[in-house]
C-alpha cells in the first residue's frame, strides 16, 4: 500500500542544476542491480562518464530534472527528468528512479508530478516513456498520470505516451 506524502517527511524536492553530478551518482549507488536494469533497460554495473554527462545536462533547452533529498542528511533518494522531443515540442521523454530503500512509498509519483509542473511551464503536455514490461510500478505510475495517448510494444519494451496535467500552482523548491 502506498503511503501518503506525510509518510515521506522530511524530504526536499528541487530542480537539479546543470552539471550537478553528486545527486545523480548518489542515486545510482542507491539502486540495486535490478533497479538499474529497469531504469536503464539493460545491465548498468557502473555509470560511464558519457552517460553521467548526459544525465546532468539539464536546466535549459527542454531538459529538466527534479530530485528528492532527505531533509536531515541531504541525500538524493529519487530523480525524475525529461528531454523535450525535437520534432513535437509538446512531448517530452521522461525517466525516473527511486532508491531501493524508498521504493513503494509514492516518491516516484511525487517526483513526476513536480516534473509535470516544470513541463507545463515549457508548453509540454505529454510525456513519453519506454518501460520494461516487468516494471509494474513504473507502468502504473505512468498510466495514472492521465489519458494514455498511445501504447505499444517495440523490441520487447512498452512505449507509452500520456497526456499530463500538473497540480495547480507553480514549481518551487519544497519540502513535504
Amino acid at each position: 500500500m502506498q503511503q501518503s506524502a506525510a509518510a515521506l517527511s522530511p524530504l526536499v524536492f528541487r530542480r537539479l542544476e546543470h552539471g550537478e553530478r553528486s545527486p545523480v551518482l548518489e542515486l545510482f549507488r542507491a539502486l540495486s542491480e535490478r533497479s538499474r536494469y529497469l531504469r536503464f533497460l539493460g545491465p548498468k554495473p557502473v555509470l560511464p562518464e558519457r552517460d553521467l554527462e548526459r544525465l546532468v545536462d539539464v536546466g535549459c533547452c527542454g531538459r529538466e530534472a527534479v530530485a528528492a533529498f532527505t531533509g536531515e542528511e541531504g541525500r538524493a533518494v529519487g530523480l525524475a527528468r525529461f528531454v523535450r522531443d525535437a520534432a513535437d515540442r509538446s512531448v517530452a521523454e521522461i525517466a525516473f528512479a527511486v532508491g531501493d530503500e524508498w521504493q513503494g512509498r509514492g516518491l516516484g509519483r511525487l517526483l513526476v508530478r513536480e516534473l509535470a509542473e516544470l513541463a507545463a511551464a515549457q508548453g509540454i503536455t505529454r510525456f513519453s516513456a519506454t518501460v520494461h514490461p516487468s516494471n509494474a510500478p513504473a507502468l502504473a505510475l505512468l498510466r495514472g498520470l492521465g489519458h494514455i495517448e498511445r501504447s505499444g510494444f517495440v523490441d520487447g519494451l512498452i512505449e507509452l505516451e500520456v497526456e499530463v496535467s500538473p497540480r495547480a500552482g507553480t514549481f518551487a523548491d519544497r519540502s513535504v
